[in-house]
């Protein structure tokens, strides 16, 4: 049967031996790390006395990173070998997730700890994101590079469904110490799993020449002369300005509650579960990355204004679910397009500007929301967010080129 066919072929990553190796590990790291953010944002909110612009402080220091340096820290990536980077950048969280621990149980934490953490955290990201996305397409046949960032974002959901859940759990159980040292556990399989990979793959630097700083620049002016790429960045910049960006500020949200805020974060991962497993296999057959891209914005701010019109929080975790269906094909959609379209030279450089409007725009956009949220309430601040991201997913739809936006990757040859 060809629905069979074509939902089994969208796992074909799953055979390929060094991917295997590469996501168990990164599926305990991003466990033990849901773990730690959801802690911090938890004890941010508790420390500062129930202030949401203090949750989204944390989130601003995280992304602060991504846009003092984000294309250059980005671009290392084009310039050392990804696999031995990315063993440094584990390493830092790591230690990072082992600081806060012994903090926390000695009971010496304070909130310039957790801020200080957070933007330890934004450094590593910003190195990390673009040179894992770039150390998958190494790890992987070109052809299947849309179904290999799929299956990441299938581990990265089913740990986003489990670890926020987990964590509120553990610290309304036992404390935050437990979910910090959850993560010291948790951050070493990656770690062990990357050395392990040693042998087994190419060099994954780029050559010698196409080494270079130019590569910040022509990286930028690469998006903004391709209109193509300059629609796919906007799509992806208000999708996380006015819809992922709220994931940052539940424990705000949800007024402080353990449970609340890992029941609307596992319902976001749930979400994003179920669109990797029953849409993606089958959007993924459809080359009109436009509309598709657009009709996935409007989706995820259609049910984020109705989780700030109804005000039951169970309504509200099944609203963030429909939002989490939009986010993983949204992020499988963009972020295999802007790797098809960027030239080779300039992949982790033009990843680096795709992470600054992604990971990056999130948590200085929460701070906004955060202050949003301390002057107009929760109820007006969701509304007014997912409002905001729907209008603006009907005006792009309404542009011609980009609603009828088309390509495969058979349209973009490697080298072009």
């Amino acid at each position: 049967m060809k629905w069979l066919n074509d939902w089994l072929g969208f796992f074909k990553p799953l055979q390929v031996k060094n991917l295997q190796i590469f996501w168990s590990g990164q599926a305990c790291a991003l466990i033990g790390m849901w773990l730690q953010v959801t802690a911090m944002g938890i004890l941010v909110y508790s420390i500062s006395g129930g202030s949401a612009t203090a949750v989204g402080l944390l989130a601003a220091l995280n992304a602060l990173p991504f846009f003092l340096g984000g294309m250059l820290l980005a671009g290392l990536g084009d310039r050392f070998d990804r696999r031995k980077l990315l063993i440094a950048v584990q390493s830092v969280q790591w230690l990072v997730a082992a600081v806060l621990f012994l903090l926390t149980f000695l009971d010496a934490l304070q909130l310039w700890h957790l801020y200080a953490a957070g933007l330890v955290m934004g450094i590593n990201q910003t190195v990390g994101f673009p040179t894992q996305q770039a150390f998958v397409g190494d790890l992987i046949p070109r052809k299947q590079l849309q179904e290999a960032v799929g299956m990441y974002s299938l581990v990265f959901n089913m740990c986003r469904a489990v670890g926020p859940a987990l964590a509120g759990y553990i610290i309304a159980e036992w404390g935050a110490a437990t979910a910090f040292g959850g993560n010291v556990l948790a951050s070493l399989p990656l770690i062990g799993c990357l050395v392990s990979l040693k042998g087994r793959i190419s060099d994954t630097a780029a050559p010698k020449k196409q080494r270079g700083s130019g590569r910040k620049v022509s990286g930028l002016k690469a998006v903004l002369s391709t209109r193509s790429l300059l629609f796919i960045m906007l799509s992806a910049l208000i999708q996380n300005i006015c819809g992922q960006s709220l994931y940052q500020i539940v424990p705000a949200l949800m007024h402080g509650n353990p449970r609340n805020t890992g029941l609307i974060l596992g319902a976001v991962g749930a979400g994003a579960m179920v669109s990797i497993l029953l849409v993606m296999p089958f959007a993924r057959k459809s080359d009109r990355v436009g509309a598709k891209l657009s009709s996935g914005t409007l989706w995820m701010g259609s049910a984020l204004c109705v989780a700030g019109i109804v005000n039951v929080v169970e309504v509200q975790a099944l609203c963030f679910f429909f939002a989490g269906l939009a986010t993983s094909t949204l992020f499988v959609t963009s972020s295999s397009a802007v790797q098809f379209l960027a030239p080779p030279e300039r992949k982790s450089a033009i990843l680096g500007l795709f992470s600054i409007v992604t990971i990056g725009v999130q948590p200085l956009a929460a701070m906004g929301w955060g202050a949003v949220v301390d002057s107009l309430g929760v109820q007006a601040t969701i509304i007014m967010a997912g409002g905001l991201e729907a209008l603006f997913s009907v005006w792009m739809l309404s542009v011609p080129f980009w609603r009828n936006f088309r390509f495969t990757p058979d349209d973009c040859p490697e080298g072009a």
